[in-house]
């Protein structure tokens, strides 16, 4: 599962510095730019995320962590990559609006008693200082905002694997750098390969325990 990740934008990462530059360009005048954090991400939060573009190309957007379920209301934050085709909810994004969510790392949490109280865990690339989550996206209108479309995403997730699967079951489907475009403009064959691909090499850092 991922319930809450982070994007460093301390500086020291490039790449986050370089999307922040670029977000800023394009939308600072807007109120979803002023709304941006970076940080620890909770749903609901704005972050920048990477869409595709003209002619192969990629852009980076504001949007806010959550997909509406309209049959009643609740706040979808992630997308289960087995059997996401045969999802409704997630059928038409899986197909034409898959997005990038840049980051670095995310947060898991360790069960220490019957108590509740938990070890937070943050869990970062290994090899590398970003962490592309793949994404799914939906566009929509509020009735009540006259012209205003509202783009809202998920992060796709799959079993976990090695270590994490002692913090949780679940963990998000990453992505290479070199296969962004792959995800973003490529066909179900495509899809699946990063579904099923290699995990990250992940360092994980105990952050001591809460509740």
């Amino acid at each position: 599962m991922c319930g809450r990740f982070v994007i460093d934008d301390s500086g020291d990462v490039a790449e986050i510095r370089k999307i922040f530059e670029e977000l800023k360009k394009h939308y600072g005048s807007t109120v979803e730019f002023q709304n941006v954090k970076a940080g620890e991400i909770y749903p609901t939060d704005t972050v920048p995320v990477i869409i595709p573009a003209e002619e192969m190309r990629i852009d980076a957007v504001p949007m806010q962590w959550g997909i509406i379920n309209r049959r009643d209301n609740s706040l979808v934050i992630n997308a289960r990559s087995e059997g996401v085709y045969g999802k409704a909810m997630f059928k038409e994004s899986i197909i034409n609006k898959r997005c990038i969510i840049p980051s670095t790392g995310f947060y898991e949490w360790a069960k220490l008693d019957q108590y509740n109280k938990k070890e937070k865990y943050l869990i970062k690339p290994a090899r590398t200082p970003m962490l592309y989550l793949a994404g799914i996206y939906t566009k929509f209108r509020d009735p009540s905002v006259p012209n205003k479309e509202h783009v809202r995403f998920a992060v796709m997730t799959r079993e976990a694997m090695g270590y994490v699967r002692s913090l949780h079951t679940r963990m998000p489907v990453t992505v290479e750098r070199k296969d962004i475009l792959k995800w973003l403009n490529g066909g179900p064959d495509n899809i699946n390969e990063i579904f099923n691909g290699q995990m990250p090499e992940y360092a994980f850092t105990n952050l001591g325990s809460v509740g």
